[in-house]
């Protein structure tokens, strides 16, 4: 920070040192070159782009002080390829309409004030005029100072030795968006720099040598990815006296006496965007989701048809206006493919789809919820929302709502945006945010019953604003509800490990584990345990709850403990080091507490490693003291170099079934129940109650017994990137990076009460495409590079138990199935209304084997070999 100040004020007392070389009435003959390069990263295969070559005559026509008004006339202009490529393409293209009309500055100090440009100018040619005229903007004394040139606000840094000055520019070179959570985004690296060499001591540029570079990867696979580079060089050939100049009390009289009639604009450096309207292969979205209608129907999920539809037509909807939306929602012809519209028309998160998507679903409703259930699920994983987004659900939530199921799907989904609005941290200082946050507590502090109370701890689980922790440390230790405790306890388990770095929530879980206030059910007791030993514990906490082993009563406790422990050392969590200083007191390890003999168990592995991320999966299940599972977590984590997701995580939970087997209840109270709560791509949804009551139990083992269901279907949008790139050239350069997830996830359980034994599948099935591209797409060239990677696969997780004799013998079994991952490259440089083209391509196909999962390994695997061995 004092460096960048001291820069600034040295800048300041040196003064503005411009270039008081250029004489009014002389006119500078330079040569001009201009390049652009696109391929992927890494590569030395060609590239495409093109070339643009001119002289440029550059005039100071009027001047008073240090204000000067200079203009600039391209001549002889003529497009190429770049490299020693033979080609056609860009034979005989016209470059007149560059050449038509001169632009002009105000320069004053070396600074560009202003740019006047021909109202009957183009766009582009103004544009590649303005990348001429930024190279006039240089200070000729070191420091640091801020600029506005074609690419934006930049600060420059100036480097001056003698006759030699390098700038380096830090600009903000892009517009667009971005996925807020990097693991699953982009990254971009940008360098931009000129070197000019001046001339006499009233110096002069004798040459300009500019480049920049801009590297986009995916950072789940950085192979994955766009470059794009470009270059300038101005050099002086001669120059001359006899310039025109003209007379003006100010730089706009003299602009006007320049023009000589014309009808001249002021306008700013930066560049703008070049609008270009379809005219070749145009579809408009109704016939773009006609041509992937099948693509789109239910029987489509989970495969890349599906995937690939998706972001064809998610292209079309993002420039759709809200009419548009809403005659294809309601068009009869797409009766059948309503739910994956929805899909599309939420992921395209532009505020024309969400007024569509608002009027055309019914809230209302008190059943037939499928469909506002569907626009919920899908918006909870929106990659950018805005204030507006979260304002209208807000709105729509205090409105009418008929079902409570879509209440508390709603509550999930604005928790889920909330916390994804956050990632940006000013974005987080919004109004808006304290709105969600209160309506949330007010809720949670107005619950009558249970059921609400949970509902609301969930959503501040998908919130994770950490000024809600003590609220939920309150209900985790203080509620009278088991239920409620161990749903704070989760919430609470959501937030980074290192918001929860305090005694005070050390203390808490301390006390719940103990139960030193009150008693807590055994799994709430086990899930504070596990959270206490995750966030930097000290040792005197690891060794109380070391202790307490040998005392606990059921021994599943202790053995799940004791198991969790284990797998803090196996993966080399940070808690893991204090542990280990523990474990060499043998006072606190020894046989008792650590030699325990029960079914729970915890087990952590890497699922898939690469250069650029790690998935882990981690299965932790808790018996109860019949052997019965009481409940168990099936997650899989993301993790990148800088930033985690929880990519899945499936947890079962099952209560009162003790009796049913003839044993003594853990809570006499409690009855046969159980549900499953999902969380997929770092949001939880709804929970799924699968029975309650000994009837809707057996009703489901007889009625649903070998027949598949799927809980979770639908197309999430998992990456969203597009920026423009504003080059100091003047080209606009468009890059787009989308990733769309078919996703579906099922199962079934087959129960044969004759042989006394079960299997349950659960079966994770999805298609990911990832599409990318760097585009200039103008009147005079379209040049790009598009590319996409994608992989279809599935992984099985099998259940098989054999409840004919007691303890029951378990076997657990994780497989994924063989898959293929698949890449395309295609560079591509065309002229519009011109047949000629010039295109690339490059495939690389790759085949994933089969693979079996550990799980538990030593005890597993001996229970699946009594299980299947032959006899």
């Amino acid at each position: 920070m004092w460096s960048r100040f001291l820069l600034l004020l040295c800048s300041f007392v040196l003064g503005q040192a411009g270039l008081p070389g250029y004489e009014p009435g002389h006119t500078y003959h330079y040569t001009y070159q201009t390049r652009l390069r696109l391929n992927e990263p890494d590569t030395d295969k060609p590239d495409v782009g093109f070339q643009l070559a001119a002289g440029v005559d550059v005039t100071v026509v009027w001047g008073s002080g240090e204000d000067q008004l200079v203009r600039i006339q391209l001549k002889d202009a003529q497009l190429s390829h770049i490299g020693e490529r033979k080609a056609v393409v860009f034979e005989k293209v016209s470059t007149a309409e560059l050449q038509a009309h001169p632009v002009m500055f105000h320069w004053k100090a070396g600074q560009v004030e202003a740019v006047y440009a021909a109202e009957k100018d183009t766009t582009e040619a103004i544009n590649l005029k303005k990348g001429v005229v930024s190279l006039f903007q240089v200070q000729t004394a070191a420091g640091e100072r801020q600029e506005t040139d074609v690419s934006g606000p930049c600060m420059a840094l100036y480097d001056v030795s003698k006759s030699r000055v390098m700038k380096t520019r830090d600009c903000l070179l892009t517009t667009g968006f971005t996925n807020y959570n990097k693991i699953v985004g982009v990254d971009v690296k940008s360098a931009s720099s000129v070197v000019y060499e001046l001339s006499g001591d009233q110096p002069i540029i004798q040459s300009a040598i500019a480049e920049e570079n801009h590297v986009t990867r995916v950072n789940l696979r950085e192979e994955l990815g766009t470059t794009i580079f470009s270059g300038q060089q101005l050099q002086l050939e001669k120059q001359e006296a006899g310039g025109t100049t003209v007379q003006g009390a100010s730089v706009e009289e003299a602009v006007t006496a320049a023009a000589g009639g014309e009808k001249f604009l002021k306008v700013s450096l930066a560049t703008e965007e070049i609008i270009q309207e379809c005219k070749e292969d145009c579809e408009s979205p109704a016939e773009v989701i006609a041509r992937f209608r099948d693509d789109l129907s239910t029987e489509a999920l989970a495969h890349l048809e599906s995937s690939n539809a998706f972001l064809e037509v998610l292209k079309r909807l993002r420039h759709a206006g809200k009419e548009t939306i809403l005659n294809i929602l309601t068009a009869d012809e797409n009766g059948d493919i309503v739910p994956q519209l929805i899909d599309i028309a939420t992921a395209t998160q532009t505020d024309s789809a969400m007024e569509a998507l608002l009027e055309f679903l019914d809230f209302s409703v008190e059943e037939d919820t499928d469909l506002p259930d569907r626009f919920l699920f899908i918006l909870g994983f929106a990659t950018h929302p805005t204030d507006k987004t979260l304002s209208m659900l807000l709105e729509k939530l205090s409105g009418e709502i008929g079902s409570e199921k879509i209440y508390e799907a709603m509550t999930l989904t604005l928790g889920a945006l909330v916390h994804t609005y956050c990632l940006d941290p000013q974005q987080c200082e919004q109004p808006i945010v304290e709105e969600v946050k209160t309506a949330f507590l007010d809720g949670l502090e107005s619950a009558e019953f249970e059921d609400s109370q949970l509902m609301f701890l969930r959503a501040l689980g998908n919130g994770r604003l950490p000024d809600t922790i003590p609220v939920l440390l309150t209900h985790a230790e203080g509620a009278q509800s088991n239920a409620v405790s161990m749903a704070a306890l989760k919430a609470l388990g959501r937030f980074d490990s290192t918001l929860l770095d305090s005694n005070g929530v050390r203390k808490s879980m301390s006390r719940i584990f103990h139960q030193n206030r009150k008693t807590y059910e055994n799994t709430v007791r086990t899930a504070a345990a596990s959270l206490l030993l995750m966030v930097n514990p000290s040792p005197w906490d690891v060794r109380n709850v070391l202790l307490s082993l040998s005392t606990q009563e059921p021994k599943e406790v202790s053995t799940f403990i004791r198991a969790r422990i284990q797998d803090l050392l196996d993966t080399n969590h940070p808690s893991s080091v204090v542990i280990q200083e523990v474990l060499r007191d043998v006072t606190a390890a020894n046989y008792y507490t650590l030699a325990q003999n029960g079914l729970s168990a915890a087990y952590s592995n890497i699922m898939a490693d690469t250069l650029n991320a790690v998935a882990t999966y981690g299965l932790f299940i808790e018996f109860a003291k019949s052997a019965l599972m009481r409940r168990s977590n099936m997650d899989v984590f993301l993790h990148g170099q800088d930033s985690s997701i929880q990519i899945l995580q499936v947890a079962l939970e099952a209560e009162g079934l003790e009796a049913m087997m003839g044993e003594e209840a853990e809570d006499e109270e409690a009855s046969a129940s159980g549900g499953m709560g999902l969380i997929l791509m770092d949001v939880q949804v709804r929970p799924f109650k699968l029975f309650a009551g000994q009837a809707e139990l057996m009703a489901a083992a007889w009625s649903y017994s070998g027949v598949r269901m799927s809980a979770v279907t639908g197309i999430v949008l998992m990456q969203d990137h597009f920026q423009i790139h504003h080059l100091q050239s003047g080209v606009v350069v468009e890059s787009t990076f989308q990733g769309g997830v078919s996703v579906e996830l099922g199962g079934s359980v087959d129960i044969s009460l004759w042989n006394r034994a079960s299997v349950t599948l659960v079966s994770n099935n999805g298609a990911l495409v990832v599409k990318g591209s760097a585009t200039v797409d103008s009147p005079l060239v379209k040049v790009g590079v598009d590319l996409s990677a994608e992989a279809e696969a599935t992984i099985d997780f099998t259940t098989s138990v054999d409840f004919s004799d007691m303890p029951f013998t378990m076997c657990l079994q994780m497989e994924q199935k063989p898959f293929q991952y698949k890449r395309n490259i295609s560079l591509y440089e065309k002229v519009p209304g011109k047949d000629a083209k010039f295109r690339l391509k490059r495939e690389r196909t790759r085949t994933i084997p089969e693979k079996s999962f550990p799980l538990f390994t030593g005890q597993n695997n001996a229970q699946c070999r009594a299980m299947f061995s032959e006899d």
